[in-house]
């Protein structure tokens, strides 16, 4: 079953649900039906991101600047 991320319209809550066909989503904060599912980042991935380590080097890599890899 997928997981979907949801932002409640009345409160702001931010929060996740597993869902099928038959759930009805409701804020898990204040229990409104009044709820947006939101754009996956996740979902959304297309390949391979670099991630940043600390200090000024790129996590992929050891150049200085990420703009270069």
């Amino acid at each position: 079953m997928p997981i979907f991320e949801y932002k409640c319209n009345k409160c702001d809550c931010d929060f996740e649900q597993i869902v099928n066909k038959n759930t009805i989503v409701e804020c898990e904060s204040c229990g409104s039906k009044d709820v947006k599912k939101k754009m996956s980042l996740f979902g959304m991935s297309g390949g391979d991101k670099h991630v940043h380590g600390g200090g000024s080097s790129c996590g992929g890599c050891h150049k200085s600047s990420c703009a270069t890899c």
